[in-house]
C-alpha cells in the first residue's frame, strides 16, 4: 500500500473534476485527481462530444441532399458510417489528450483507479495491481450521475441500447423506438432519422421536451414530423421480446396497445443520484430525498472537509453547469476569493431546430406572480434566416413589467445555441429591454432576431407587425 499527501483530491474527471483540478493546479494547490475510466467524464467520451458529432453529420448529410433550391446538384451521396465512427474517435481522443496535457502541465497528478472515502480526509484508490490512501485537507465529490434504466425494457446492449450503446452502432439502423422525448432522445432521433433510419418517439408526459414552452416546442415537433419521425406523447412501454433481428414492443396511448417492431430500442429518461453518493452518509454528508449531495453556495456539503460538484449535486445535468461549480469549489477550497452561486444556467438543446433558453420562461414568472410582458420575432422575417432557408422558428424575450429588466430568452431557430450568448449576458447582468434594444445588432445575421424581440416587447420591432 502506497500513501500520498496532497492539499486536495479530486474524484472524478469529468467536467465538474478536471476543470476544478486544473483551477486548483493554476492555485498552487497540490492536487490529485481520481478517475476510474476516461478522462472528460461522461460529456466528452459519451455524451456531448460524440453526440454532437453525430448531429452535425446528420444534419450535413441532410442538408447536402437537399441544395437543388440553391442551383447545387449532387449525385452519389452516401453515408460511410465506420468512417464516421472514426472520426469521432479521432475528436474525442483529441480533446481527452488535450486534457491530460493540461492537468500534467498545472502541476496535477492523475491517478486510475477507483476511489472510496475512508474518512472526510483519506481517500482510498483501488486499481488491478495495487492500493494507495490519500490524505488531503479536502475533497471534491464529482463522480457523475446514472442513466434510469426501465424495469419494462432494461438495456442489454444487444437490441436495447443505453445512449452511450447507441453511439458506438457501426451502421445506420433501418429502423428505432427511442423511449423518452428528451433532449438526448430529440437530438440522437433527428440525427438518425436525417440518416434514413425510421425513428419513432415514445413519452410518456403530454408533450415532448417537458418543462419547455410548448411554442417552442412546437416548432421542434413540427419539423419531426416532417423528417418522418413518428411521435406518440401520453404513451408508455409495457412489454418487449425479441424476434429475428428485431425487437417487438408494446405501446400503450389512450388504453391501447399499438405493436411496433424495430431493429433497435434507444432508452433514454432521465438520469438519476449514483449508487456512490450512499457511501457519503456513513461520513455525515447530507443527501436529498433522491440521493443528491446537498451543497451550499460554496459547494461545500454538510462536512467541511467535502465538495461536490456536477450531477451528482441534482439536476439540470448539464457540463457547463458542472464545470462552473468545479470552479466555485476549487477557489474556496484553496481559499481564493470567488463568486459564490450560480448565475443563471443556459439551456443548448441540438434538435432541428436548435433551442436554446436562459432564464425563466413566460409561464414560469407568471407562476411566480411576476407581472411579464413578451416580445416575439420570427425568423420567417429575419434576411439572414430567408437566406440560407431557415426560416422555422423564433427569438421571445420576457420582461419584468416592474421594472423593465430582461428574465428570460427562449430561442427556437437555426443557430439558437450560439445566438444565446448575448442573452445570457443581459439576463446575468439584469439589463434592462431598452438596454438590449440599443445594441446594434450586425446585418444580416440571426442575432438580429434577439433585438427585434426586445423591440417587440414595446411594440416598435421594424420587421414585424406588432400586434
Amino acid at each position: 500500500m502506497m500513501f500520498l499527501e496532497a492539499d486536495a483530491v479530486v474524484i472524478g474527471g469529468g467536467p465538474a473534476g478536471y476543470v476544478a483540478a486544473i483551477r486548483l493546479g493554476q492555485l498552487h494547490k497540490k492536487t490529485v485527481l481520481v478517475e476510474k475510466d476516461n478522462l472528460g467524464g461522461v460529456c466528452l467520451n459519451y455524451g456531448c462530444i460524440p453526440s454532437k458529432i453525430l448531429v452535425t453529420a446528420a444534419d450535413m448529410f441532410w442538408k447536402v441532399g437537399r441544395l437543388d433550391r440553391f442551383g447545387i446538384k449532387v449525385q452519389g451521396l452516401s453515408m460511410e458510417f465506420k468512417q464516421l465512427q472514426n472520426w469521432k474517435r479521432k475528436v474525442v481522443a483529441s480533446l481527452r489528450d488535450g486534457i491530460a496535457y493540461l492537468l500534467k502541465e498545472n502541476g496535477v497528478q492523475t491517478v486510475k483507479g477507483f476511489a472510496k472515502l475512508r474518512s472526510p480526509n483519506e481517500v482510498e484508490v483501488r486499481t488491478e495491481t495495487s492500493e494507495t490512501v490519500i490524505k488531503a485537507n479536502n475533497v471534491l465529490w464529482a463522480v457523475g450521475a446514472e442513466d434510469v434504466s426501465l424495469p419494462d425494457i432494461p438495456y442489454d446492449g444487444r437490441r436495447i441500447l443505453s445512449s452511450k450503446d447507441v453511439l458506438d452502432l457501426e451502421i445506420v439502423p433501418k429502423s428505432m423506438l427511442i423511449v423518452g422525448g428528451g433532449a438526448i432522445g430529440l437530438e440522437l432521433g433527428t440525427a438518425f432519422a436525417k440518416m434514413g433510419t425510421k425513428v419513432t418517439i415514445v413519452e410518456i408526459m403530454d408533450q415532448l421536451l417537458p418543462g419547455i414552452s410548448k411554442d417552442v416546442v412546437a416548432v421542434v415537433h413540427r419539423n419531426l414530423k416532417k423528417l418522418g419521425v413518428e411521435v406518440h406523447t401520453n404513451s408508455r412501454v409495457s412489454a418487449y421480446k425479441y424476434g429475428d433481428e428485431q425487437v417487438s414492443v408494446d405501446v400503450v396511448k389512450n388504453g391501447e396497445t399499438l405493436p411496433i417492431s424495430v431493429e433497435y430500442v434507444l432508452v433514454t429518461v432521465g438520469k438519476k443520484s449514483p449508487s456512490q453518493n450512499y457511501e457519503l452518509k456513513d461520513l455525515g454528508v447530507e443527501l436529498d430525498k433522491k440521493g443528491f449531495v446537498v451543497v451550499d453556495s460554496s459547494m461545500r456539503t454538510s462536512v467541511d472537509s467535502i465538495f461536490a460538484a456536477g450531477d451528482v449535486t441534482g439536476p439540470p445535468f448539464l457540463a457547463h453547469k458542472a464545470s462552473r461549480q468545479g470552479l466555485i469549489a476549487a477557489e474556496t477550497m484553496a481559499g481564493h476569493k470567488t463568486n459564490l452561486g450560480l448565475p443563471p444556467v443556459p439551456l443548448a438543446l441540438f434538435t432541428d431546430p436548435e433551442v436554446a433558453i436562459v432564464g425563466m420562461s413566460e409561464e414560469e414568472a407568471k407562476a411566480l406572480g411576476i407581472d411579464v410582458v413578451v416580445g416575439k420575432f420570427p425568423f420567417t422575417a429575419l434576411g439572414r434566416a430567408k437566406v440560407s432557408g431557415d426560416t422555422e422558428g423564433f427569438a421571445k424575450v420576457v420582461v419584468d413589467r416592474s421594472n423593465e429588466k430582461v428574465i428570460g430568452v427562449q430561442i427556437v431557430g437555426h443557430g439558437a445555441t450560439d445566438v444565446i450568448g448575448e442573452a445570457i449576458l443581459a439576463v446575468s447582468m439584469g439589463m434592462t429591454v431598452d438596454d438590449l434594444s440599443n445594441i446594434i445588432h450586425p446585418h444580416p445575421t440571426f442575432l438580429e432576431a434577439i433585438g427585434e424581440a426586445a423591440d417587440a416587447v414595446k411594440k416598435r420591432a421594424i420587421h414585424a407587425l406588432n400586434i
